[in-house]
């Protein structure tokens, strides 16, 4: 069985993963935004115990993030995305990117 692209009507993913949260942006061919999510690190997945997004210590000056929770924060995205209604079949393309600070030494 063929799956169903909506080709005439595609719709492209952004996925931007900071310091403190990941962020999802869907818009239209014609670049009009159609959804916007967004999960905050400290808020959303509290049981990482981060502040800012990260987890300080215990070297001075050692500030890492765990992997599991930008993990985890993928599938919080997803879900909010669906539950928004989402027609995740119309997705034709998606793109990323990573900005973390580093903090001074």
């Amino acid at each position: 069985r063929e799956m169903s692209t909506h080709i005439d009507d595609p719709l492209f993913l952004g996925l931007a993963l900071s310091t403190q949260g990941l962020k999802a942006g869907l818009i239209a061919a014609d670049g009009a935004p159609v959804h916007e999510s967004s999960v905050n690190f400290d808020r959303d997945l509290p049981s990482y115990g981060t502040t800012n997004g990260a987890i300080r210590g215990p070297d001075p000056g050692e500030v890492t993030s765990p992997i599991r929770m930008w993990l985890d924060a993928y599938d919080l995205i997803m879900e909010r995305m669906r539950d928004a209604g989402v027609d995740f079949a119309r997705i034709l393309g998606i793109s990323g990117d990573g900005q973390v600070r580093i903090p001074c030494l």
